[in-house]
Formats: C-alpha cells, sequence, structure tokens
C-alpha cells in the first residue's frame, strides 16, 4: 500500500513540476488544436491562446467578439488522471491497462474540446453560458468518477476490514 501511495505521490509532484515548468503551455497548444479541428467548419469562429499573466487562457473569437477562459481551471485536472494512470500502468503492467488509460484519457480530452468549443455559443443562449460554467468547474469530480470506477474494477486501493469479510 505504501509503495502505491508513494507512486501516485510521486507522479502528481513530478507532473505538476513540469506542468510550471511548460506542460501546461504544451497542453494548452494540444486543446487549441482539437478545438481548431472541431471549429474548422465555422470560418468566422478562431481558438486563440492569450498568455497574460504567464498562463494561457483559452479564448473563442467569434467574428470581432470573443470570450475566454482560464485553462488553469480546468486544465490542472488532467495532472490528476495522468497520475493515476501512470499508477494503473505501473502495476498492471498489460495491454489493457494501456488501452484503459488511452481511452480514458482521450475521452477526458474531448471532454475537455467540447466544453472549450461551447464558448462560441455563448452568445446564443443563457443554457450554453450555463452549461459552459458548469463543465469546467466539474472536471475534477468527472475524473475522480473515472478514478474510482478504475478502483473498483482493479482494486487497485482496498478499503474496509478484510478480516470481518
Amino acid at each position: 500500500m505504501i509503495k502505491k501511495i508513494a507512486i501516485l505521490i510521486g507522479s502528481s509532484v513530478t507532473l505538476f513540476a513540469l506542468w510550471l515548468f511548460g506542460l501546461e503551455q504544451v497542453y494548452a497548444e494540444a486543446l487549441k488544436f482539437g478545438a481548431s479541428i472541431l471549429l474548422a467548419p465555422f470560418s468566422n469562429i478562431t481558438p486563440v491562446l492569450n498568455m497574460h499573466n504567464g498562463h494561457p487562457d483559452f479564448c473563442v473569437a467569434v467574428g470581432e467578439e470573443g470570450y475566454c477562459m482560464q485553462l488553469e481551471l480546468f486544465g490542472l485536472s488532467v495532472i490528476v488522471m495522468l497520475s493515476w494512470y501512470i499508477l494503473l500502468v505501473f502495476l498492471h503492467r498489460n495491454k489493457k491497462m494501456l488501452i484503459t488509460a488511452i481511452a480514458h484519457l482521450g475521452l477526458f480530452y474531448l471532454l475537455q474540446i467540447l466544453t472549450m468549443s461551447t464558448l462560441a455559443l455563448y452568445d446564443y443562449s443563457p443554457f450554453f453560458q450555463q452549461a459552459n460554467d458548469a463543465l469546467r468547474q466539474s472536471f475534477i469530480i468527472i475524473a475522480l468518477l473515472f478514478i474510482i470506477r478504475d478502483n473498483y474494477i482493479y482494486q487497485v486501493f482496498e478499503f474496509g476490514n478484510k478480516a470481518a469479510t
């Protein structure tokens, strides 16, 4: 159990340090690339990264106007996901675990791109404004749901008294 916790904490600290030293910018560019592909059919919508205050803000310019959101609000949740899957791949060195990790990280990435892309719909309805606000603040919860699901399936951390069962 101590080994698992050490791997999880070590990978989290390492990834966070990398985040501070440039991984944030790399991930922001990856999100911008994905959003550019998703928004490509709409010629008047342009995804942009602003680097005010040293942190990337993702913006969607709709014609002359646009809306921005801080990447930091939902970007750091990817550190939690990556740390978890580093632990799982380390413990279960098999192809199935690697495929699970890639699929879940891909789904997480897609959800983040879709959330960012809803900025283009901000003017159309308060529904899209509220949906965007709710989604970007809930990515840590989504990450925790993935972790709880995986822990249930792969029994990484077992809780409860085994002697009583």
